[in-house]
């Protein structure tokens, strides 16, 4: 899979990191079931990484903005990829076996090794076979352990101590790749019934999101594998809810939360792909099979996220870090500019 679509994930973080992600099509020479288990666990710390991303930073403070108030927020989201997610085994599998006992992940190094496929026809003594150089793993995408994703937001103040919050990334293209991000949030005071101290400088809200993603990528002259409207659809979807409370004093906010959050990825191979394999019973011979829409699977996520948080409070500037607690650690570290 030359020039393969993720790239386009790192586009704005990892500009010069971008390249080809040759011989992830070979995956589809194996079975059926085994097909769609190998891109799964080649790709799942990925997907993982990004559905994780995407419920991070959105808000800084559990005060929200006064009528009309408003705020622009750039952060870097560094999401922990644990070196369990570097290497995966074929464990599960019945049509393909490997010179190694593990295989590189995106996330992990170079393979170095081959996979060989055979594939039994029930009732038929002939087996089909192929072999195909295992893909390696690209880990100069991390940073120091972390894959780092960016984000962009806009925060509007409503009456009745509700705030909105937006997030856009509008379609873009680069090397025959379309991708485009959306998002929006609620947040809204839950303290105002309750009815304490105006001095006392603590605040209580419940925040709502909801985040999209999508991407195309049509492989045209640049696959291995000979066929017609070869191309890869990628959509992500990130739902969470969650209650947020912050010290907000005049110059620093302390803040921590804690959200449900739900998380699904989907993953499409399309087109028609012509395969050869070698008839074992006669070496010589080669058998071409054709396959239309070879993989489809789909990466769920269902967790409980802590977060807690530091913001520094200058006038019409805020800088702010946090740190969330889940299965994939992440760090968040932005800049925030607007009228409270």
């Amino acid at each position: 899979m030359r020039k393969f679509f993720i790239c386009i994930l790192f586009l704005i973080s990892q500009t010069s990191n971008s390249q080809n992600f040759p011989g992830i099509e070979n995956f589809i020479l194996a079975s059926e079931q085994d097909r769609n288990l190998l891109v799964k666990r080649y790709f799942k710390p990925l997907f993982n990484s990004v559905q994780v991303s995407m419920s991070e930073g959105w808000a800084k403070t559990a005060k929200t903005h006064k009528k009309l108030g408003f705020d622009f927020s750039f952060f870097l989201s560094g999401v922990n990829v644990p070196d369990s997610s570097r290497n995966f085994d074929l464990v599960g599998l019945s049509s393909i076996s490997s010179t190694y006992d593990s295989n590189p992940t995106i996330f992990g190094g170079e393979s170095g090794g081959d996979y060989f496929v055979e594939l039994y026809n029930e009732g038929n003594s002939s087996s089909l076979s192929a072999s195909f150089e295992a893909p390696n793993g690209h880990e100069d995408l991390l940073t120091n352990n972390r894959l780092i994703l960016p984000n962009l937001q806009f925060s509007l103040g409503l009456p009745f101590k509700t705030e909105l919050i937006f997030r856009l990334m509008t379609k873009a293209e680069t090397k025959g790749a379309e991708f485009e991000s959306y998002g929006f949030g609620i947040k809204h005071s839950i303290l105002q019934y309750l009815k304490p101290s105006e001095s006392l400088p603590l605040n209580m809200s419940v925040l709502i999101t909801r985040s999209k993603m999508s991407g195309a990528y049509s492989f045209g002259s640049y696959s291995e594998i000979p066929g017609q409207n070869q191309s890869i659809d990628l959509n992500v979807s990130n739902n969470s809810v969650g209650l947020i409370t912050s010290l907000d004093l005049s110059l620093i906010s302390i803040y921590g939360s804690v959200s449900q959050v739900y998380s699904e990825s989907s993953f499409e191979m399309k087109g028609a792909y012509n395969i050869n394999y070698q008839l074992n019973s006669s070496p010589t011979d080669e058998v071409s099979v054709l396959l239309n829409n070879p993989v489809l699977f789909k990466n769920k996520l269902n967790y409980l996220k802590k977060n807690i948080g530091l913001s520094l409070n200058f006038p019409a500037v805020s800088l702010f870090v946090n740190y969330s607690v889940q299965e994939l650690n992440t760090i968040n570290v932005g800049v925030s500019l607007g009228v409270r």
